[in-house]
């Protein structure tokens, strides 16, 4: 029987009922035999391993993407923390990336880290699958709904926590199978409950999200130790020493923090309570994604899952997934006497409920969207696995009817679903040639005066400025500092010696100057600007932090490319000297303002750049209306429709909005007393107030233009009959 089985195997999928049935579970005759043909079979994972690292590297990200990655790179480059909860495994990984791999630049690298630890996902994901079913072909179907999807190709190759997560995802899945397949043998059951424990621990020194897999899991491979007579009380002291011995990475947080050798590091962890706050990310929210923000609710977020899944995860794995539940519900029959499928179904069920309920972000603005839907990622491996098992059910099921073994036809489909991710997915996840927020951060860094004091606020310009400046030693003569962090009370003890150059009057910000009730001193953000005023130009990038508003008393902000500086009130300034000192911002800048998804990084960079090249002219057309009529309006007007105009020639293709401020400045320009062709001025305005409501047709105020349009006729027609 063992030989008629192993040969079964090496032909391919059994046409008899008993043998397919086996063959379903992936159950061997032995344990012994199970071993031997894991070690026989592991070229098949390294194979697919292989495949999709290959394709990941060729669309590797060459530089610094969005989001978090700046601020993961800075940390473990600088022995510093990231934000809570500090992802310490990923940061000693990435340390050593750049330790011992030294090719390219530190971003390339650490994003080449993170293809790999994707690729090794897909080869977890195979052996998961190909051990529920002993059908290769079900684990390529896997491999290409899970890694070949837009969202898992999408954070695969870029620098970020996600591709960690889904391999002590797919890791903990994997010893779940084989903990179950190794019934019968106690020692065997003993060792894999040791290695899930270590492995369960260690998952949660990367994203907590596990620990709603590890609360499934756990009670489930408990219950089987118990059935099998394995659950000693030295074996449940072992597992507690393995789960702690995986949780050891956390002890890189006080290390880091006491050393205080980083530039840039997150929170102070030399506290059991500033430890403890870091851990439970407590200055987030907990159980939030952000603090003190609301989203649409759960059902809302299943609605968007469901729709995810169609969208990314292909039709296919849509239904398969819908139907898995009949293949759950049938594994706990007799026939089968299989329960690992049904953790799964349960890991599934309380992930995506729990995380659409937390998940407290504005789901309808596009970036939050694609904030929370890399959460997705954990969910999406566990529909991959349910579905090539219900796969195979189908397979079975119709080979009643037709001998579809006999060409493996389950092979040639699994293969087209592949082929179809990749012709689909590659254009859009190709990331080899996208230098957008390289040449973001790069371009603002080098627009700004020798020795300015950047206050950053926001994930792009905090983030990938201070990587440029730390790690690529872009502009080394400024001083970068967040300034949204300037509340917490550890931001400025923790990072005063790194930003020396920087004159803090206090210890932390607050609504007020004073001493509080522990000695520290505090201090409000204008204070900061006069500490810092008279010594170097202080900007603003992008925008200006909004806990605390008392700078607005004595301060004021004009436009210097993306970036604002800091005026204080009553300066007069040279229009002419300012706008002659930034006229080349962004003149370089070779991206269109339109292609990139709208829940991208590249996006929101882009966006920044195209209104950083008119943002003088539109600062002065807002002005100009606290003036009365004069000169000094007319002026400002003049300037700014001259910089509407030299934007407007400089690009055949603009975003939507520089049509309706020229249209708007050509309009006001057009009631004053300047010398100007009057009958040009109304031409430009209708002409780009036209172009405007081409491109936004849906415009709330359109009935309203259309009526400035046809006024403006109205007097272009009056102007041309007069002469």
């Amino acid at each position: 029987m063992a030989k008629a089985l192993k040969k079964k195997k090496k032909d391919g999928p059994s046409t008899q009922l008993e043998t397919s049935d086996l063959n379903l579970m992936g159950m061997p005759d032995s344990t012994h035999e199970a071993s031997v043909d894991v070690l026989s079979s592991l070229w098949k994972p390294v194979t697919v391993a292989l495949i999709v690292f290959g394709v990941y590297q060729q669309t590797l990200h060459p530089s610094l993407p969005g989001g978090d990655s700046g601020e993961l790179i800075v940390a473990a480059s600088e022995f510093g923390v990231a934000h809570p909860p500090g992802y310490p495994l990923f940061t000693v990984l990435a340390q050593c990336m750049l330790e011992f791999f030294p090719f390219g630049n530190p971003a390339w690298r650490v994003n080449l880290l993170t293809a790999f630890t994707s690729a090794i996902v897909a080869g977890v994901l195979f052996v998961v699958v190909e051990r529920l079913t002993s059908w290769s072909s079900a684990g390529v179907l896997a491999v290409a709904i899970f890694s070949f999807s837009r969202l898992t190709w999408t954070w695969a190759v870029t620098a970020e926590v996600f591709s960690l997560n889904n391999l002590f995802v797919a890791v903990i899945m994997m010893l779940a199978v084989m903990f179950e397949q190794s019934q019968g043998n106690k020692m065997h059951l003993q060792m894999l409950a040791l290695v899930g424990s270590f492995c369960c621990g260690l998952s949660l020194c990367n994203q907590h999200t596990c620990v709603l897999y590890i609360m499934c899991v756990v009670p489930w491979a408990v219950t089987l130790l118990y059935t099998a007579q394995a659950l000693t009380v030295g074996m449940v002291l072992k597992l507690s020493v393995t789960m702690c011995l995986g949780l050891l990475p956390y002890v890189y947080l006080p290390v880091s923090a006491y050393t205080r050798a980083a530039r840039w590091t997150w929170g102070d962890q030399r506290t059991p309570m500033g430890f403890v706050t870091h851990l439970l990310r407590m200055e987030y929210g907990t159980f939030d994604l952000l603090k003190d923000h609301t989203g649409q609710g759960l059902l809302y977020g299943l609605r968007l899952y469901l729709e995810h899944i169609y969208m990314d995860l292909t039709p296919v794995g849509y239904l398969l997934a819908i139907f898995s539940v009949i293949a759950a519900v049938k594994r706990l029959s007799q026939q089968y006497r299989s329960s690992s499928v049904c953790i799964f179904y349960l890991m599934l069920f309380a992930y995506i409920v729990f995380f659409g309920w937390r998940a407290n972000l504005d789901v309808k603005n596009p970036l939050l969207l694609g904030v929370v839907e890399r959460f997705w990622m954990q969910s999406d491996i566990v529909v991959a696995v349910l579905a090539a098992v219900t796969f195979v059910d189908f397979i079975n099921m119709v080979h009643w009817l037709i001998d579809l073994h006999k060409w493996r036809l389950d092979l040639i489909f699994a293969v087209a679903v592949t082929v179809f991710q990749l012709h689909r997915n590659f254009p859009r996840c190709d990331q080899s040639t996208n230098y957008v927020v390289r040449d973001f951060a790069v371009s603002l860094l080098n627009s700004l005066p020798n020795g300015s004091i950047i206050l950053t606020k926001g994930d792009l310009p905090s983030n990938s400025l201070r990587y440029f400046h730390l790690c690529e030693n872009v502009r080394s003569d400024i001083v970068l500092f967040d300034q949204e962090v300037l509340t917490y009370k550890w931001s400025v003890d923790m990072m005063r010696d790194a930003s020396s150059e920087l004159v803090f009057p206090g210890d932390f910000m607050q609504l007020r100057d004073g001493i509080v009730e522990d000695g520290k001193t505090s201090f409000t953000f204008k204070s900061l600007l006069d500490a810092n005023i008279q010594r170097r130009p202080v900007f603003g990038c992008i925008g200006v932090q909004d806990h605390e508003p008392s700078w607005q008393s004595g301060y004021e902000l004009w436009p210097y490319g993306v970036c604002s500086q800091f005026i204080q009130k009553g300066t007069t300034l040279d229009l002419s000297t300012w706008i002659n000192n930034k006229k080349n911002i962004g003149v370089d800048w070779k991206h269109p303002h339109t292609g990139f998804p709208e829940t991208s990084w590249e996006h929101v960079a882009t966006g920044e750049i195209w209104a950083a090249m008119t943002a003088s002219a539109f600062f002065l057309l807002d002005k100009s209306d606290s003036y009365k009529d004069g000169p000094e309006k007319t002026a400002m007007l003049l300037y700014s429709f001259q910089l509407y105009r030299e934007a407007h020639r400089k690009h055949k293709s603009v975003p939507s909005y520089w049509h309706k401020n020229f249209a708007l400045v050509s309009e006001r320009l057009f009631r004053t007393d300047v010398d100007l062709d009057k009958t040009e001025l109304l031409k430009t305005s209708i002409k780009q107030f036209r172009l405007y409501l081409k491109k936004e047709p849906d415009d709330p105020d359109k009935n309203k233009i259309k009526t400035a349009i046809a006024s403006l006729q109205k007097y272009l027609d009056h102007l041309k009959s007069s002469s």
